[in-house]
């Protein structure tokens, strides 16, 4: 009878054990993140799924580790600044902005004839042109795919990359589609130049004070009829002007592809609304861009300053000068999908009382597909109405014009639009945590979209990389803009189902039920799982425990007790409560509980199972009080300790740093030592930071050191994410 008893004592201490162990894992899981990328990835905006909207990357150079945050605070403030600019502005909404935290040795960027930075990308300036030197573009290139990989949502592609320069010179590039550059300029203070640079990229604009005549805002004649904005001139202030040179020509002498500050002129908003649509990024692109509609009186068709049209513009404020002359209501659209649109224009004039229709007309179009996106000025076409020879026009008459989607019924644009109110809703996104409270994600910033007062605005709803969305604060998937600020939260849990490495150890447990039975506990070591029990005992059957643990708790290994044998020794174990320490059984000691340390158990085995794996768990203790520790001879130290003891078992091994410092200390791993780990079959090194555990895989820091052939730096960066970079 005491051998039962006793017996069962062991399939309740195994049934508590493993009770604990899932408590540890889901405290654990809510503060753990594993870095996947290179290098920190931090969201600068992000409205919806990346495959959905246009992907820029802000990287930075000349920004050492201690920079970082001076980086974000930058690259947040140029991508914000962009932004509100027309046509970004419209599209706020379809624009996923990141910024990647490429860490350079030396702060500043490198000068043509003077100062030699060493830098990540080795920005260098030519005169007032920033351009990658000694191979920085395939480095970008690197990243780009790192992203793609291992970040983006699947299958998502990153358009364009924009380098941020850690430089107050006044320097700015676009070497082609994929890359352009700008500064820390007092011009660009608010994301002016950026603007500007990014345009040649996104949308392949030239700059209109130069000579060249290839891109679509510059041309090599001043033909009316051949020229490459034909269809726009006389709209909104496009016509033709002279350029860098008297054989090249502009459509506009206002224009921020000619001077910043300027907003763009009507041909660059719809060349940068096409690719911003691009089907190579986008996945679901705007179907058709209009331009901002106008009613005018009769005026030069090539005249180039949008205040010298607005002297022929027509509004509700002086109707009368419209008497007896033509009145035209227009607008110029663009196909931006390789399908035929159909719109509908509707103008009249309505009378002071609200009854009278002085003026009415309607015309249908159909805009031709977009079947070439190199030509796309077969799919744009221009459209008008015109009343002739107006007359009896008074002050309180009110002029309505539309453009209406003549499938859907949608009002597309009216003559209101250009002057409309714009209201800002601010997306916040905050992480949710296990008491129900809940915090600003540090990975991630507010994103402001524009949209027009009183109009619907849709929650996309975003996921992040890491994070499972769990819900928006407005429980409601569409919202009524009227106020000039909205504010929308996502809330987001962390993933608990981060997989690390796969252990492959089955220990095992029989105590005996009763005298005819053998009872089983069969532990089963699973990544990305949470641990449950599952005992199922019956008088002719064998009663069996299968937990399933994840791996960032420490695999637990309970001692073999054949039938007819009592353990030599056995923990006890409250039934009313769980117990707050594991017991460490070794191989030839009895067992023993360690109540401040993680639990730990290694099998007990016979000989034959000497082959099987088992997952070793070293712990380095970081001390010290300098911002950079060199753990490298520490690490060595305990893992050939840890080694020595276990023999020729098979090993996962897993180095554990732990620090209680609260100090953003940085970690050394030299380049013999990351050597030394790999050896000895080491998968990946963690590091517990107060409350906050990271994991990063020895092969990422191989690739890095690979990569850049030097020491290899850890850090902890805002308890989220492990930045890893090297240092000549």
């Amino acid at each position: 009878m005491k051998n039962i008893m006793r017996r069962w004592e062991a399939v309740l201490i195994c049934m508590a054990l493993l009770f604990s162990l899932f408590s540890l894992r889901t405290a654990e899981a809510k503060d753990e993140e594993t870095l996947k990328t290179i290098f920190p990835v931090h969201v600068i905006h992000k409205t919806g799924d990346d495959k959905e909207n246009f992907v820029i990357v802000i990287m930075g150079d000349g920004y050492t580790a201690d920079e970082q945050d001076k980086f974000l605070q930058d690259a947040k403030q140029k991508a914000q600044g962009m932004l509100r600019w027309s046509p970004y502005k419209e599209y706020s909404d379809h624009i996923n902005i990141y910024a990647v935290q490429a860490v350079s040795n030396e702060s500043g960027i490198s000068v043509y004839g003077g100062k030699n930075a060493d830098t990540y990308f080795h920005v260098k300036v030519y005169g007032k042109a920033a351009s990658f030197s000694n191979g920085g573009d395939e480095k970008a290139k690197e990243l780009r795919q790192d992203l793609e990989q291992n970040y983006l949502d699947r299958g998502a592609n990153v358009a364009t990359i924009h380098v941020l320069c850690n430089s107050e010179g006044s320097y700015g590039a676009s070497v082609n589609s994929l890359f352009s550059f700008s500064t820390n300029s007092e011009d660009n203070e608010d994301g002016m130049v950026m603007a500007h640079e990014t345009a040649h990229s996104i949308g392949g604009l030239g700059d209109e004070y130069e000579r060249y005549t290839n891109k679509p805002n510059t041309s090599d004649t001043s033909n009316p009829d051949t020229i490459k904005w034909s269809k726009m001139l006389g709209f909104r202030g496009i016509g033709v002007t002279m350029a860098g040179t008297e054989t090249a020509f502009a459509p506009s002498r206002e224009c921020m592809m000619r001077w910043l500050g300027q907003p763009f002129c009507e041909v660059c908003k719809m060349e940068l609304a096409r690719k911003l649509n691009n089907t190579d990024y986008v996945s679901k692109p705007a179907e058709i861009y209009v331009s901002n509609p106008e009613i005018s009186i009769p005026h030069s068709k090539t005249g180039t300053l949008d205040r010298d049209s607005e002297k022929y513009r027509i509004s509700e404020k002086n109707i009368t000068k419209a008497n007896n002359t033509d009145l035209e209501f227009r607008t110029v659209v663009q196909n931006l999908v390789n399908r035929e649109q159909h719109l509908k224009m509707s103008f009249q004039i309505i009378g002071a009382d609200g009854k009278t229709v002085k003026y009415q007309e309607e015309k249908t179009y159909t805009i031709p597909a977009l079947s070439n996106s190199y030509n796309p000025d077969e799919a744009r076409e221009s459209l008008s109405i015109v009343f002739s020879d107006v007359y009896g026009l008074s002050n309180g008459d009110r002029l309505d014009g539309k453009v209406i989607n003549v499938d859907t019924g949608e009002v597309l644009a009216t003559d209101k639009t250009a002057e409309q109110e714009w209201s800002r809703v601010n997306i916040h996104y905050q992480v949710k945590n296990a008491d129900g409270t809940s915090a600003l994600l540090p990975c991630a910033d507010t994103a402001t979209v524009y949209v027009p007062k009183n109009s619907t605005y849709i929650l996309r709803n975003p996921e992040l990389s890491g994070y499972i969305l769990a819900g928006n604060s407005l429980n409601q998937d569409e919202l009524k803009v009227t106020e000039a600020d909205t504010d929308i939260t996502y809330y987001y849990q962390v993933k608990s189902d981060q997989p690390e490495e796969t252990p492959t150890i089955t220990p095992t447990v029989t105590p005996s039920a009763v005298p005819t039975a053998t009872p089983t506990a069969t532990p089963t070591v699973t990544p990305s799982a949470v641990p449950t029990a599952t005992p199922t005992v019956t008088p002719s059957a064998v009663p069996t425990v299968t937990p399933t643990v994840t791996p960032s708790a420490v695999p637990t290994a309970t001692p073999t007790v054949t039938p007819s044998a009592v353990p030599t020794a056995t923990p006890t174990v409250t039934p009313s409560a769980v117990p707050t320490a594991i017991p460490s059984i070794t191989p030839t000691e009895a067992p023993t509980v360690t109540p401040t340390m993680a639990p730990s158990a290694t099998p007990m085995q016979q000989k034959k199972d000497l082959k099987k794996t088992t997952n070793i768990v070293v712990v380095v203790k970081v001390t010290g009080s300098k911002s950079t520790s060199n753990i490298s001879r520490s690490v060595k130290k305990a893992v050939k300790k840890a080694l020595k003891k276990t023999g020729r078992q098979k090993k996962n091994i897993t180095v554990r740093l732990k620090s209680k410092s609260k100090k953003n200390i940085t970690l050394k791993l030299d380049k013999s030592t990351i050597r030394f780990l790999a050896a000895k079959k080491v998968k990946s090194v963690q590091w517990d930071r107060g409350k906050t555990r990271v994991t990063m895989s020895l092969k990422k820091i191989k690739k890095v050191n690979k990569r850049m052939k030097k020491n290899v730096y850890l850090q902890v960066k805002k308890g989220v994410l492990v930045t890893c970079y090297t240092r000549r």
